[in-house]
């Protein structure tokens, strides 16, 4: 390995540096430990570490802003902030620091000690004239008011990050995710964290648009183009014009409108309708579904070549099912909106926030919305108790009828929760349960995937098949 490298950790938790002086130490590295920013710089230069791992919360400084001295100081320097309090904005100022990476805790040393390996291998073949931090963008702290993401939970701070990385470029960026995930809300982050924050975000509903009005709408059109356009009229890609566009539901654009939309991304030009002029554009296209993008492809109904200009990023956003750690926090901040807009004040017992940390949402976030606002309104005062919330989500908490009556009952509730989707009610109704299902016997089994086959009663091949279709696949820890 040759000699060894040396890290610094930059943190007031003595626990925290004794962990890590512990686990690298027996590595190999040589750890050196500073519990404050002014202390964490004075030993950064002193001893030019190769990693540095940061708290973002000092007792005499933002981490932040030492990360930037940090990189003032040395631009090739490979800093990771650590934190337990990420939020979208620490997230995006971070990346635009130049900071290596992001870790959250609780840490995961082994992920630690994986980042380092990807720093040093970073370093040795950075250049010599690395550039410095990029400033630009809101920073931490910014009161704009916008649309918020919420929660601190490992996968949604994934997210973050994929947003702080693409929000820089000008890359199109295709966003999945099931109804009510916030698939418009990671748009407008990565929009206002962009350099064309300050132009237009506009937004269509594809599947919203009358199929004979999807190019007139997206495209515009010229007097005379049809009867009744008595004037010339811009579509939404001139009215995005120096900003960005974004396609929600883009899989539900008719194949006509697919073709010209992979010529303007192609071309950055439009042709209104009657017209053959072509109008040249500066937009950034971000898109959404919630269908499965190849499924449409091998149907059909979707251009192959299209999917590939408008994936060139793909950002996944988890369901609130896999970051029910968000919950109370994303109830708070709906319950806040009810009051800034009037309403009286109201908080979440601790039996209430049980309850919904037990159900399975389907519906995801939008879900969780419309339950707080239905429970804030029946509780008539300040203190939202189990029995205010919707009888959906209070009866998943409650045992059924045993036997097939039971069964029955429980599935009515279910189907009740779905969402309305013509011609793709199955796939909707069996996926969840799928899913559910796996996840159920893994954590009977302790992510023993032989264990969990045999639980089940399928082929352990089967059963790791159908977990990578629902991107469940892990090692199996036996």
């Amino acid at each position: 390995m040759g000699e060894a490298a040396n890290i610094l950790v930059i943190d007031d938790e003595e626990s925290i540096c004794f962990a890590f002086r512990r686990y690298f130490q027996q590595r190999s590295f040589r750890v050196e430990v500073a519990a404050t920013g002014r202390e964490g710089l004075a030993r950064f230069r002193e001893c030019r570490p190769d990693v540095v791992f940061l708290d973002v919360r000092l007792p005499d400084a933002n981490g932040l802003d030492v990360l930037e001295e940090i990189r003032h100081t040395d631009p090739r320097a490979c800093v990771i902030v650590i934190t337990a309090y990420g939020t979208l904005e620490t997230v995006t100022r971070a990346i635009r620091g130049k900071a290596f990476d992001y870790l959250v805790k609780p840490l995961d040393l082994d992920r630690a000690a994986d980042l380092v390996a990807e720093a040093l291998a970073s370093r040795a073949t950075a250049p010599a004239t690395a550039s410095a931090a990029a400033p630009g963008g809101p920073a931490e702290g910014d009161t704009e008011e916008a649309p918020l993401l919420v929660g601190s939970s490992a996968a949604i701070q994934e997210v973050y990050k994929q947003i702080g990385r693409v929000a820089q470029a000008d890359a199109a960026v295709l966003i999945h995710g099931r109804t009510g995930t916030g698939k418009e809300l990671v748009a407008r982050a990565i929009h206002r964290h962009s350099p064309r924050r300050d132009r237009a975000f506009v937004a269509v509903n594809c599947g919203a648009l009358p199929e004979n009005l999807v190019e007139s709408e997206l495209f515009g059109y010229v007097r005379g183009a049809f009867s009744g356009a008595e004037a010339d009229k811009p579509g939404r890609f001139e009215a995005a014009d120096g900003g960005t566009l974004f396609l929600d539901e883009v899989a539900e654009l008719p194949l006509a409108a697919q073709v010209k939309l992979l010529r303007f991304l192609d071309s950055q030009t439009v042709e209104r309708l009657g017209s053959i002029r072509s109008i040249e554009l500066d937009v950034r296209i971000l898109a959404a579904t919630n269908r499965d993008v190849r499924r449409a492809i091998q149907a059909g109904t979707f251009r192959e070549d299209l999917f590939y200009r408008l994936a060139v990023v793909q950002i996944e956003l988890p369901g609130l099912a896999d970051r029910r750690e968000d919950i109370p926090a994303l109830a708070d901040h709906f319950l806040a909106q009810r009051t800034a807009r009037g309403a009286p004040a109201a908080h979440l017992s601790e039996a209430a926030a049980d309850v919904l940390g037990r159900h399975d949402w389907p519906g995801n976030v939008r879900e969780l919305r419309n339950a707080i606002e239905h429970a804030a309104i029946v509780c008539g005062g300040d203190v939202i108790l189990p029995q205010h919330l919707p009888e959906a989500i209070r009866a998943v908490g409650r045992p059924h009828p045993a036997g097939a009556e039971g069964l029955q009952a429980a599935l009515r509730v279910y189907l009740d929760l779905l969402p309305p989707t013509p011609g793709d009610r199955y796939r909707a109704a069996l996926e969840p349960l799928e899913e559910a299902l796996l996840r159920r016997a893994l954590a009977e089994t302790h992510g023993n995937q032989s264990a969990a086959a045999d639980l089940l009663g399928v082929h352990r091949n089967t059963l790791r098949k159908k977990l990578r279709q629902l991107g469940l696949d892990a090692p199996d820890e036996q």
